[in-house]
């Protein structure tokens, strides 16, 4: 899917990942991992100006702080807001009610001092919550009054992906789903695979579980991050671009940062691309996940943060 910002750029292999700006947490919860607000702004100016140009970003990140600091880092670079494309996320975490998402809108607006969205994404939750007739009226809306460039859904099964294309056609531009090393439930349920089939963009979030992967030293990750002289972040970075996913990441360590960037400026060879794909880990015993949101499994975040709590000590012993 050949997307570009207003001003005609390419989006970047990698976008920034805004959850963890200003705080971890969303609305009506103590925020945890607070630190200086300058700290934000360094990291976000850094990163945009060192490329990367497209983040998914929620007014109820970090109580809203999360937006502010973001159009902070974008005034203090040397990036317009043109050159930057935006999803602005709808959560049913955050929205009481639809009047609500209707004020999360208008803050985005007045934040970064716009009249569009370059996407605006909903959950298949929200849909659950709501109801299909209004959570689609709402976006047909800022579609039909320019308000929003295109529309995205995160989270969702096959079905919902199928149905939200019928809905509004080529006006989708992305599927946001998790994606990890050790994480494939979208992956094997034909999810990216349905996504590239319809042209729609698939967009990973917490690609590299805050560190974890690299942190559990899998033995692949090691022959491959000592074979290519990376570090296991930019290979699993690097696995994710060559197959055509735009993976986001969140740091405020320059360090870090330059690390992610150079994730996209190197080739494997295609059997490790192949191994990498193939991976599984033994001894893994996943809940069910709710992807049908009728409440019967868990959410697809406790999966992602709980996989220590799910593979057997035999792994671990092998590894």
């Amino acid at each position: 899917m050949n997307i570009h910002t207003v001003s005609g750029k390419n989006l970047s292999k990698l976008g920034i990942g805004s959850f963890g700006i200003g705080g971890r947490g969303h609305r009506n919860v103590e925020l945890t991992e607070v630190r200086d607000d300058a700290v934000y702004i360094d990291a976000i100016a850094y990163t945009l100006t060192r490329g990367l140009n497209f983040t998914e970003i929620s007014a109820g990140y970090a109580h809203g702080q999360a937006m502010k600091l973001f159009k902070q880092g974008l005034d203090s670079s040397s990036v317009k807001r043109e050159d930057v494309f935006l999803t602005n996320s709808l959560y049913p975490v955050d929205l009481a009610d639809m009047k609500t998402a209707w004020d999360d809108i208008e803050f985005f607006y007045d934040i970064f001092a716009t009249d569009y969205a370059d996407s605006t994404l909903i959950t298949a939750s929200l849909v659950a919550k709501f109801g299909e007739e209004i959570v689609y009226k709402l976006l047909h809306t800022l579609l039909h009054e320019n308000r929003t460039r295109f529309v995205s859904i995160s989270n969702a099964n096959i079905s919902f992906i199928r149905e939200f294309k019928r809905e509004f056609g080529e006006k989708v531009f992305a599927h946001e789903g998790h994606l990890s090393f050790e994480i494939r439930a979208l992956q094997d349920s034909g999810v990216f695979t349905l996504c590239e089939d319809l042209c729609i963009a698939n967009i990973i979030w917490r690609p590299l579980r805050k560190g974890l992967s690299a942190q559990n030293d899998w033995p692949l990750l090691r022959e491959l991050s000592g074979r290519y002289r990376k570090t296991s972040n930019q290979i699993i970075l690097n696995w994710m671009i060559h197959l055509g996913y735009h993976p986001m990441v969140m740091s405020t360590n320059i360090g870090h940062i330059d690390e992610n960037i150079e994730a996209q400026n190197f080739e494997m060879n295609e059997s490790d691309y192949q191994r990498m794909t193939d991976f599984r880990p033994e001894h893994y015993n996943p809940p069910n996940v709710d992807w049908e949101k009728d409440g019967n499994g868990d959410a697809i975040l406790t999966l992602v943060a709980d996989f220590e709590k799910h593979i057997g000590v035999n792994e671990w012993n092998e590894a």
